[in-house]
This record gives structure tokens, sequence and C-alpha cells, in this order.
């Protein structure tokens, strides 16, 4: 009798031996075979910060390129995609996309982040669910993910955006002995990546090289309109409305979101009593189709935008994400490697996808994004 209860703990505890051995998907056994889970299927799910939107839709195409690459590859996976619609892109639309996603047990999320702080708290309930967080465009919180992708650094997109705006301003008259007045327009406070470009624009423009480039007021010279596109348009159409000559006159307007770069663009158009195109500078943040037709105008003063490629952007994302799930990248990482884009560094959990990308009337027709 004693012998048969010792059999059958022993059994027992062999099954439990065995079960704590199990990986979930992705995960690889000692022998380097990819379990996966019981329908085999890898889910990752995108969450833009809105839909319909040209930036985001180019962002969505790339994540769909990596999907079909994984898939050709044999890779049995499946991207979910959904978001808020423009005018609710607020963080709680992203949170409750976020809670259905954990209850439907995802493997991974790629979110570009509404609202950095806010969302933090849902993103870290998935990763202790064993959810894989990637975030891409604008970051939430470092100990919310495991990996960032930024499309390029925050200083070398305001880099580009205030080289390009001086030499514009010069050829138009301005510099030290000339001073342009400057306003920003943004998204809202809450916006890592705009709000990390807004505070860079403001640090060049207090250098040695740029401080002829005054932002006179930040109370009323820096424009937080939100993503309603109606409202991007009105506060666009304010801000044209005090631009021209004169010290009371703003020079040079910086739109930096995909919204506001065109808006500033097309309400200078629109305008009823429009400032001398020679007197003043649009430039901002925002695809190449669209600011194409502003840029092709030459009686539009929004000559130059500062962008990256937004499809590679989503691609590498998923990239990142199913990597993670796979076990071929680790948050501590030093690099990922993809057959699109080679090998991009990862410093500190952050992977950056290149240089910023310069629009000008030269290259503007080169892109179909």
């Amino acid at each position: 009798m004693k012998k048969r209860v010792l059999a059958t703990l022993l059994a027992g505890l062999m099954v439990i031996g065995s079960m704590t051995g199990c990986t979930k998907a992705g995960e690889t056994t000692s022998a380097g075979t990819d379990k996966g889970k019981e329908d085999g299927k890898i889910k990752i799910a995108v969450l833009p910060k809105m839909k319909g939107e040209n930036y985001w839709d180019a962002c969505q195409t790339g994540a769909e390129d990596a999907i079909k690459e994984l898939q050709d590859a044999g890779v049995d996976v499946e991207m979910l995609y959904d978001g808020p619609p423009q005018d609710q892109a607020t963080n709680q639309k992203q949170v409750d996309l976020l809670e259905g996603w954990i209850a439907q047990g995802v493997d991974a999320v790629a979110v570009g982040c509404v609202d950095a702080s806010a969302i933090s708290p849902t993103l870290k309930k998935a990763r202790e669910k064993g959810i894989k967080i990637v975030t891409f465009d604008s970051d939430s919180e470092a100990d919310a993910r495991d990996l960032f992708i930024n499309q390029a650094s925050y200083e070398g997109v305001a880099e580009a955006l205030v080289e390009n705006a001086a030499a514009q301003l010069k050829e138009k008259g301005y510099g030290p002995d000339h001073p342009a007045n400057v306003a920003i327009m943004g998204q809202t406070k809450t916006d890592t990546n705009v709000e990390a470009w807004n505070s860079n624009v403001q640090k060049l423009i207090e250098t040695e090289e740029y401080n002829w480039m005054k932002l006179q007021n930040k109370d009323s010279d820096i424009y937080y309109p939100g993503a309603d596109e109606v409202e991007v348009q009105t506060q666009a159409g304010t801000l044209i409305s005090r631009m021209g000559k004169g010290e009371n006159k703003i020079q040079c307007a910086f739109g930096i979101t995909s919204m506001t770069a065109p808006a500033l663009a097309s309400q200078y158009e629109a305008a009823t009593n429009k400032p001398d195109a020679d007197e003043i500078v649009l430039t901002g943040v925002a695809t190449p189709n669209a600011l194409k037709s502003y840029i092709l105008n030459d009686e539009n003063p929004f000559k130059t935008g500062v962008l990256w490629n937004s499809m590679d952007l989503g691609y590498l994302a998923v990239q990142a994400a199913y990597q993670l799930v796979n076990g071929d990248v680790a948050a501590d990482a030093s690099e990922i490697a993809t057959d699109r884009l080679g090998s991009s560094l990862i410093t500190d959990g952050e992977v950056l996808l290149g240089d910023p990308l310069v629009i000008t009337k030269d290259n503007v027709e080169d892109f179909d994004y």
C-alpha cells in the first residue's frame, strides 16, 4: 500500500516538473524549438494615437508589411490594429482598447502613446500578464515597456527644423542684425515626442548661432490645439493672421505634428489677407504627401518639412514586438536585426530608426506616404 502511494506521489511530481518546463508563445526549449501556444498563433496588437490620418496610415502600412514578411517566412502571426478616431485621440480611448487586448491575452502590443504617464499603469498591467510592450513614435514611462522605437533623435529632428528655417529666414533678410519672431504649434502637452521636439527647438534658438530667432512669449506663441482637426485648422488660421513683417508679428512658424504642419500651409492658402510669402517662413513635421502640394506651390512659404520613413517605423515596431515574444531580442539587447532595415542600435531600451528626412521640392515627389 505504501509503495502504491509513493509511486503515485512520484508520478505527480513528474507531471508538475514537466508543467514548469512549458514555454509560452515564442519561447524556445533547450532543444531550440518553438513550442508556441495551444493554437500556435502569435497575436500582436498595434495601437496608433489615432486612425484615419496620413501619418498613422503610413505606419499601419509598414506594420502590415512586417506581418506579411513574417507570414511569408512561415510564422503563424496575426495583427490586431485599432485606435481612436482623430477627434477622440485620448488616453482613455487607448486604455479601453488595451484592456480588451489584455483580456484576449495577446502576446505583444505596439503603441504610440497619447499620454506617457497616464497610459503607463495599463501597460504595466499588460506586462504583468506576460505581454510584451513596444512603444513607437511617442514613448511611455520607461518601466512600462520593453522597447521604444524612436523615429529619430529628439535633438536631430529639432536641429533639422531650426537649421532649415534659419537658412530660409536668412534668404529673406533676417539674421543677427534683423531678428525674427517665431511661434510653435504642438498638439497636447502630454505628447512625449512632440514636447521633446518643442523643448529642443527652444534650446537651439537660445544658442549663439540661432538666438536671433526669438520666442517672445511662451504663453501666447506656443499653441496646443489638440487632435481635433477643426480646432487645429482654427488655431493655425489664427497664427497665420499674426504673421508678417514687424516687431509685433510672427515671421516663422513651426508646426511640429503631422496635423499642425499641413494646417499652417493650408490656412495660409485659405487666408483672405495673406502675409507676404517673402516675409515669413512656415515649416514642420509631416508626411511628404501631406506637404506635397504646398511645397510645390511657389506662392506658399512652406518650403521644407522634416520627417522619417513612417512605414519603416510601423514595420520596426511590429518586428520588435515579434522578436521580443519569440526571444530573438531582449529589452537589454544592444541591437535588433530585420531583413528590411538591417541592424538597428538599441541604447537603454530605445531603438533609433535613423536620421531625420528633410523634405523639399527636390524630393517630395519621391515618396508614396
